[in-house]
């Protein structure tokens, strides 16, 4: 997989890890987010914007945060709806795309963007439509559509049927409990025993967090929804006619034990943008930056340093 040798048995002491408690943005179109930032190292150094994914939060990022706090100035929005965001009007893939470029209008130069799954759909949106606003993409399993879908992906295209997925929820998230929320690990883990104890359990709490909020089911259905309709979309609308129009370096990591995004993937990607980095790992799951926050951090410190270059 490259990078240091894994440290899947590293035990964290909660009490000290660092979270980066958020703080409240208004977005020029109205919409209110809470921002994480992870304060840089050292001033002077570029930008980072980090999008999660469906169902995910800011805290999806913390961990690789961490790791690269001396090399970026990072920042990572909770969608509307999701983590401390209050939810909006509405919730689609659209929307989240205006939601990122109201927030990167904010800076005084392009960013470094990064996003997960969803949120790397998100990403690929926003610099194929506002290349003035993205420096580089770094794309993370990306949910791009494919024809041939993951067990998991097949599982969430159930859930998103009408009348379904709201019968489905309800059952399960009436009464969250942990342990239903860790059932969900083998979807987003390839090792879900090998993720360190503390940073599961956190996310395991954080997902417990936002699943009792009284919107959650809604906003989850209707961007899953808004997702797969990007699946579906005709051909002159589908993400990957935007993605041939991205113009910044891009990197792609995908992941041989994504339940969510199949790795096969990486072909299609080196077809759409030869210029792009693919990169595969061997072990990780569909949320590398928590599975192997290390590991993504060096990819990164690499694939920026040839972008300083270009």
């Amino acid at each position: 997989m490259g990078g240091r040798t894994p440290r899947a048995n590293t035990i964290v002491d909660v009490a000290v890890i660092t979270r980066w408690p958020g703080h409240e943005v208004t977005l020029s179109n109205g919409h209110l987010v809470n921002i994480r930032h992870a304060e840089p190292a050292r001033p002077g150094l570029p930008h980072a914007v980090m999008v999660h994914g469906l169902g995910g939060s800011s805290t999806n990022w913390t961990a690789l945060m961490r790791e690269l706090r001396g090399d970026l100035d990072q920042w990572t929005p909770d969608l509307p709806g999701f983590g401390e965001s209050p939810p909006s009007d509405e919730h689609t893939v659209p929307d989240y795309v205006a939601d990122v470029i109201a927030y990167l209008e904010r800076f005084d130069e392009p960013v470094h963007l990064v996003g997960n799954s969803m949120g790397g759909l998100i990403s690929v949106l926003v610099a194929s439509s506002r290349p003035d606003l993205v420096r580089s993409l770094t794309l993370l399993s990306p949910a791009m559509p494919q024809y041939r879908l993951p067990w998991g992906a097949q599982a969430m295209a159930v859930i998103a049927a009408p009348k379904l997925g709201e019968w489905m929820l309800g059952r399960v998230n009436t009464e969250p409990t942990p342990e239903q929320i860790r059932r969900l690990a083998p979807m987003l883990f390839g090792d879900p025993d090998g993720v360190d104890p503390d940073e599961f359990d956190f996310a395991v709490q954080e997902r417990m967090r936002w699943i009792s909020k009284p919107h959650a089911e809604r906003v989850l259905l209707t961007a899953l929804r808004s997702l797969v309709a990007q699946y579906v979309a005709p051909h002159r609308r589908s993400p990957w006619r935007a993605a041939q129009r991205v113009l910044c370096p891009t990197m792609v990591v995908v992941c041989n034990k994504d339940a969510l995004v199949g790795a096969w993937a990486a072909r299609r990607w080196c077809q759409t943008l030869p210029g792009a980095r693919v990169v595969k790992l061997e072990r990780s799951g569909h949320v590398a930056m928590m599975e192997y926050p290390w590991v993504v951090a060096d990819l990164i410190r690499s694939f920026l340093r040839d972008v300083s270059e270009y």
